[in-house]
């Protein structure tokens, strides 16, 4: 038979195999885990290239046993059936029916996680404002886990002869994968594809992803030569694989606090009308709902001693800058603030971190001065005070006596004067 003929027929057993085996599961049950694990948390991916990739990454956690437990269901269902001993009297390779039911597996779990998330990098690109950053890097590691996740499981499902050997292989990957998200954070860590601990506003090295794709590609060959029987190529394979795991865990797989920032992500973008609000430029698909949201606020108080006069992301902060917004700027965490839609996720738990405008500096436990606080909040953001305030009053006074109550609660806040709190209690 020739080349020709011989690819022929291993197509027509790939296209057998993806009608009969495992594999129409196997499509069925991840596309359903990656519209459960898309939906579940849009705030991680919406409106980011790098956030989707990166939830890619963390979802392993839940897609790569299944993965494994849909093949290795599928090669003891094979060795079950006698297949090994039926194939042998076939003028091929041993290992070519495994490596198309094993190919016919992994490529239908990996068409069928697909589907979802293609859905999701349309909504992503309706809106995202920042596409660098080499985030395809991280979706290409995150398929060939799943490739490599496959080929766990064909060498349990051939090795190991028990019935119930695929929901337990499942459960261990599990295990096994969530484990190195409670060492230290350092080079093991970077051996489990589900780690993805950095932030979508940090470089992951290039030496890293390349000996990551080299580990998991070396891994994959190894399980697979062990599954054939293929010694010497499980002893290649399993070298290069000790190689780049030796590699990343003594050098190449850096601690976090060492990736460096991704400059253009963190590019300052600002709003060109009323109070200033700026964002890095990943999250600039947010500026305009953040702004809607806090401009009014930063309105009411501009002008006064004491209040911020600008409103930034808080990833654009500087480290050794103060959090306090009596320093100028108040930051704004917006790191899961995105819906799938690309819009503001939790405008009032953006409005509840605005807060921090009207806390004291420092701890005062004087009930009365707390209420002074719940006064200010509820004259700030025109909202019905939690506690029995004279809000009424405050509100009736002329707009300038407002403000000028609201500039000695700023200054008194900031000074920690507790008996000066008590006070503006019920003095305007």
């Amino acid at each position: 038979m020739g080349f020709r003929g011989a690819g022929g027929a291993v197509v027509r057993t790939l296209t057998v195999e993806l009608r009969r085996s495992a594999a129409p599961a196997a499509a069925v049950a991840l596309c359903v885990a990656g519209v459960w694990l898309l939906a579940a948390h849009p705030d991680e991916w919406g409106g980011r290239w790098a956030g989707l990739a990166n939830y890619l990454r963390i979802s392993l956690l839940v897609l790569c046993p299944l993965m494994v437990a849909g093949s290795a269901w599928q090669a003891g269902r094979e060795r079950r059936c006698g297949m090994d001993e039926m194939l042998g009297s076939v003028p091929r390779p041993t290992w070519q029916p495994l490596l198309v039911a094993w190919t016919a597996v992994s490529l239908a779990g990996t068409a069928g996680l697909l589907v979802p998330f293609a859905v999701a990098a349309v909504l992503v690109g309706r809106v995202a404002t920042y596409g660098g950053g080499a985030w395809w890097w991280t979706l290409v590691g995150g398929v060939l886990a799943l490739w490599t996740a496959s080929a766990l499981g064909v060498l349990l499902g051939r090795r190991v002869r028990s019935r119930v050997i695929a929901p337990i292989a499942g459960l261990a990957t599990y295990v096994g994968l969530a484990i190195p998200g409670y060492l230290e954070q350092s080079g093991p860590n970077w051996l489990s594809p589900a780690y993805s601990g950095w932030s979508v506003y940090r470089l992951v090295p290039e030496p890293t992803q390349l000996w990551q794709g080299v580990w998991l590609l070396a891994l994959t060959a190894t399980l697979l030569a062990l599954a054939a029987g293929l010694r010497a190529a499980a002893s290649l394979a399993g070298l290069l694989a000790i190689v780049a795991a030796a590699t990343i865990v003594t050098g190449a797989g850096p601690r976090l606090r060492d990736l460096r920032e991704d400059p253009e992500a963190l590019r300052s973008v600002c709003t060109t009308a009323g109070p200033s609000v700026c964002l890095a430029r990943i999250n600039a698909f947010l500026l305009e709902d953040v702004a809607t949201a806090i401009q009014p606020l930063m309105r009411r108080i501009e002008g006064i001693p004491g209040a911020p006069v600008r409103v930034a992301d808080y990833a654009l902060k500087p480290p050794d800058q103060s959090y306090d917004p009596a320093e100028g700027t108040l930051w704004l965490s917006l790191d899961f603030q995105s819906n799938a839609l690309g819009g503001l996720s939790d405008v009032e738990a953006l409005r509840i971190e605005a807060r921090q405008v009207v806390y004291p500096s420092c701890n005062v436990r004087d009930e009365e001065a707390y209420e002074t606080r719940e006064l200010a909040r509820a004259w700030l953001f025109e909202e019905p005070p939690e506690s029995d305030v004279p809000i009424d009053r405050l509100r009736a006074l002329p707009a300038d006596r407002q403000r000028a109550w609201f500039t000695a609660y700023l200054a008194a806040s900031r000074d920690c004067d507790g008996a000066r709190l008590v006070r503006l209690r019920h003095g305007w």
